[in-house]
């Protein structure tokens, strides 16, 4: 299967923490954004409604956004 490349718009501060975020898993971003997308598509598939995030979401306080909570979770799998 052949490769195709992709554009996105994204905030700085969130690239660059998600830059960081990879690299400290030892992954380049376009590895984290593959990864990413194919724990989504895994997840949409066994029909998840909720996601461990936002399950844990009124336990844990965070700074983060629940959009930045995710794409780190997602990261750390």
């Amino acid at each position: 299967m052949g490769s195709t490349g992709i554009y996105i718009r994204i905030n700085k501060k969130l690239l660059e923490e998600f830059t960081k975020t990879a690299q400290l898993y030892g992954m380049s971003r376009s590895e984290a954004i593959r990864k990413s997308m194919e724990m989504f598509i895994q997840s949409s598939r066994r029909g998840r409604k909720k996601t461990m995030t936002s399950e844990m979401r009124g336990i844990a306080k965070s700074k983060l956004s629940l959009r930045e909570l995710e794409e780190a979770y997602l990261v750390s799998k």
